[in-house]
């Protein structure tokens, strides 16, 4: 990796939070001389909590564009750099980031779905599994009116509507 590196200097580096902002808010992936990969190109799927193997797969590929411009003795140019987009689009990286490219915005414009779900259905594995003398039916019908007077039908039916769209 030494000659790889011969040369280069660190530009930043700093602790921070973990962007959610997901595909709609990725930067610019390459530039003459640069590339961004892992959490810093906003390469994070909210969805399932994942980042480590998209931080890693997209370092890999970083690596490998820079290695096949050195064999080839090319430039690290903006149109050279290109590469590293084509090869993160035909991984599964920018694939899962694709598909998954609606849910920050929901998950952002629909509290209920990091707040009151989390909390109903806490409160219904709590009722379901407490050994209290009541028979599942009742338990049933009790965590059923929670949800309807938590949220009523309507709004239970139109969130699943949006997070089956944002899913797509």
């Amino acid at each position: 990796m030494a000659p790889l590196l011969a040369g280069s200097e660190v530009k930043e580096y700093a602790a921070h939070l973990i962007p959610e902002g997901g595909f709609n808010a990725m930067p610019k992936l390459a530039g003459d001389g640069w590339m961004v990969v892992g959490d810093a190109a906003h390469l994070v799927n909210a969805v399932h909590r994942e980042g480590s193997n998209l931080a890693m797969t997209s370092g890999r590929l970083a690596g490998e564009t820079v290695v096949k411009l050195k064999r080839l003795r090319e430039p690290c140019t903006e149109a050279n750099l290109a590469g590293y987009r084509s090869l993160l689009e035909d991984s599964f990286v920018l694939k899962d980031m694709k598909k998954y490219r609606k849910v920050p915005g929901l998950l952002h414009g629909n509290r209920q779905l990091l707040d009151l779900y989390p909390r109903l259905l806490s409160q219904a594995a709590q009722t379901w599994f407490r050994v209290d003398g009541v028979d599942k039916r009742t338990k049933e019908r009790e965590i059923m009116r929670s949800v309807r007077l938590a949220r009523g039908w309507r709004g239970l039916l139109g969130d699943a509507f949006k997070v089956a769209r944002a899913w797509r």
